[in-house]
């Protein structure tokens, strides 16, 4: 059977689980000698090198020291693992296939609930598992090159009268053109747009934005029903 640590370290095995971030956290190791914090990221550290610390002879978790550090900062908070999930310090408590639980270590080392789902190999934080593993899916699609995202949305939406719901619409032009949610959202206000329960026609969706933000793609994808 697997160990926690074990299966964190399958959960993060693809995708971007380290890199640059801030890294904070508690754990006061008494000792002396040189520390430095492992994996890749930059910056400079807090009670960090050779000697250093904050006490006589005392240093941050192993003599790493923490803040923003090279290294990828402290690798433990409070005697759990610190994983750098997209830049964010997060230590997982719970892991079940492409979805975890845990928390995020703030900078003034408060902490927030989280879930954490992967898709692909893009990762997203959410406070919920469903806000988590939709966002951690809008990134992977996000990723795709244009015509392969063309190529999706037409697999599920077969024709120009195929119905959708304005929720998966919003957030399809999110993926095939890269808009903001404050950019939907005004755009959906200015148009009286329902996109919790309202409804359209993809044909209604493309003549509705293919002049907007992103209108490029959105010719292309119009482009793409007429030629079959």
């Amino acid at each position: 059977m697997e160990t926690l640590d074990e299966e964190i370290k399958r959960f993060l095995t693809y995708g971007s689980g380290e890199g640059d971030g801030i890294g904070y956290g508690i754990g006061y190791g008494e000792g002396s000698g040189s520390g430095s914090g492992s994996g890749e990221g930059s910056g400079f550290g807090i009670g960090y090198g050779e000697g250093s610390g904050y006490g006589e002879g005392s240093g941050f978790g192993d003599g790493s020291g923490f803040g923003i550090g090279e290294g990828d900062g402290i690798k433990s908070f409070n005697g759990k693992t610190v994983s750098t999930i997209d830049g964010v310090a997060t230590v997982l408590t719970h892991v079940s296939g492409s979805i975890s639980q845990g928390y995020i270590i703030n900078s003034d080392l408060t902490t927030t609930p989280c879930f954490v789902a992967k898709a692909g190999n893009c990762f997203a934080h959410g406070s919920t598992s469903h806000e988590a593993v939709r966002d951690a899916q809008a990134k992977y699609e996000e990723s795709k090159p244009l015509d392969v995202r063309i190529a999706d949305f037409k697999a599920k939406y077969p024709t120009l009268d195929t119905v959708a719901l304005n929720s998966d619409l919003f957030v399809a032009h999110h993926i095939l053109t890269g808009s903001c949610l404050m950019g939907r959202k005004q755009f959906a206000q200015e148009h009286d747009i329902d996109v919790e329960h309202g409804y359209m026609t993809v044909r209604e969706f493309l003549e509705l934005t293919k002049d907007a933000y992103g209108g490029n793609a959105i010719r292309e994808l119009k482009n793409a029903y007429a030629n079959g």
